[in-house]
């Protein structure tokens, strides 16, 4: 049997930890720059405010309802993610990280402490209340799909206390009699289309459909869906998950940036955070991929008329694979210049790092030869040190030490767990 154990509302609830009057009451988080709603306590959706709605729209809303209001705090959600995976761990020593906050659990063979699947469902809802003060449903089935689904119900359905399991063929028909297939796991807008135009609407109208028509709609990947709502096992336990075959980013400014000096600067610094994450899952990068783009919702300054609209885009193939920062800075912002007009104020840029190989990757061309090794053992010290001492304690010199583009955190939380100048007091 396999468990999803997934936590409700995390990153609200993440704030809640700390601030227990809060229980009960409409909490949002906002998004980097403070700009959209990224996420919202379950009171907070009563109120009807939406995800990804700007933050402006809700502000009569805020002051009516006395909604708590949190700029995102990345810090503080990875810690109380990890510790969360930490306790999961303690149930099954076979768990996949899929999020950061839903977790599989392979749960075969450990039972014989607990009365049954649903008593140790509970055990893991009260411990990790207990230790964490977070609320998680566990949804339990033959497979992870089914697992998928049961947590779906166990969030839905308040008379199920936070725990649905599938374990007999009888549970597993009603809760997918009325399930909506749209809501599947792996089911897009485009794929849930196509098969209530042929009247599928349900789980359960799925799982039965001929095997050749779903392999033609919906690929070999919807295949293995429709196996797995059958208690057929195709996706096993990630416990060791596979890199990256990308890592990108695309930050807003948090306002319209006009100049180079200051999207060339964030650029560097974003591609210096994503140059980290390449390096800790022992990657080289054979591809750099840069974007600039206005915002779509500008209006001219005056006459109210909107503006000027730009976009473009510059892929750039290294001469050979490397995760030096160095190198990739000087491709990253060729490109850049190559697509940067003046003009034109800007709103977001993005880096993607493609054609992903192992560390040890190593081919010599006609005409080049490899990739410095010298300057990849620089960057990976600039990588202690920063993890030692802060962020940006060494950087490129095309980083500016105050720039005006970084993100807003009008609303920002004490990094509770993870910062000593932000730790509790206790009076």
């Amino acid at each position: 049997m396999v468990a999803l154990v997934d936590a409700n509302s995390f990153y609200t609830n993440c704030h809640q930890i700390f601030k227990p009057d809060l229980e009960g009451k409409p909490v949002i988080v906002l998004s980097n720059r403070d700009g959209n709603i990224v996420a919202r306590s379950s009171r907070a959706k009563q109120l009807g405010i939406k995800m990804g709605q700007y933050f402006f729209e809700t502000k009569e809303l805020i002051d009516e309802y006395e909604v708590a209001v949190f700029s995102s705090n990345y810090e503080l959600y990875g810690d109380i993610s990890a510790r969360l995976m930490s306790i999961l761990t303690q149930f099954a020593p076979d768990v996949e990280v899929y999020s950061i906050d839903e977790a599989f659990l392979q749960l075969e063979e450990y039972t014989s402490v607990y009365p049954s699947y649903g008593g140790l469902a509970q055990a893991i809802r009260e411990n990790v209340k207990q230790w964490l003060r977070l609320p998680v449903g566990v949804g339990i089935g033959p497979t992870k799909t089914l697992a998928k689904v049961a947590n779906r119900l166990a969030k839905t359905n308040p008379e199920l206390n936070g725990v649905c399991v599938l374990e007999t063929q009888e549970a597993i028909e009603e809760a997918l009699w009325g399930f909506p297939v749209e809501e599947l796991w792996g089911v897009g807008g485009r794929s849930a289309s196509k098969l209530k135009k042929q009247g599928i609407r349900t789980a359960y109208q799925l799982r039965d459909v001929n095997d050749d028509w779903i392999r033609s709609t919906m690929t070999v990947n919807g295949l293995r869906l429709v196996y797995e709502l059958r208690g057929l096992p195709c996706k096993l336990l990630e416990v060791n998950p596979p890199p990256r075959k990308s890592i990108c980013t695309e930050p807003g400014f948090g306002k319209v940036i006009p100049d180079l000096d200051n999207i060339t600067d964030a650029l560097t610094t974003h591609l210096s955070r994503i140059c980290e994450k390449l390096r800790k899952q022992e990657s080289l990068c054979g591809t750099v991929t840069v974007w600039l783009r206005t915002n779509p919702h500008r209006k001219t300054p005056g006459n109210g008329l909107p503006a000027k609209q730009y976009s473009n885009s510059v892929t750039v193939r290294l001469p050979h694979p490397t995760s030096s920062t160095l190198e990739l800075v000087k491709y990253a912002e060729s490109g850049l210049k190559s697509i940067f007009k003046f003009g034109y104020n800007y709103l977001r840029v993005g880096i993607m790092l493609t054609d992903l190989v192992p560390a040890d990757f190593r081919q010599i061309g006609v005409f080049t030869k490899g990739p410095d090794e010298r300057l990849i053992r620089l960057s990976q010290v600039m990588d202690k040190v920063n993890r030692r001492y802060g962020h940006d304690k060494l950087r490129m010199a095309s980083q500016m030490y105050n720039p005006e583009w970084p993100m807003k955190q009008k609303f920002v939380s004490p990094r509770y767990t993870t910062c000593w100048e932000d730790i509790l007091e206790v009076k």
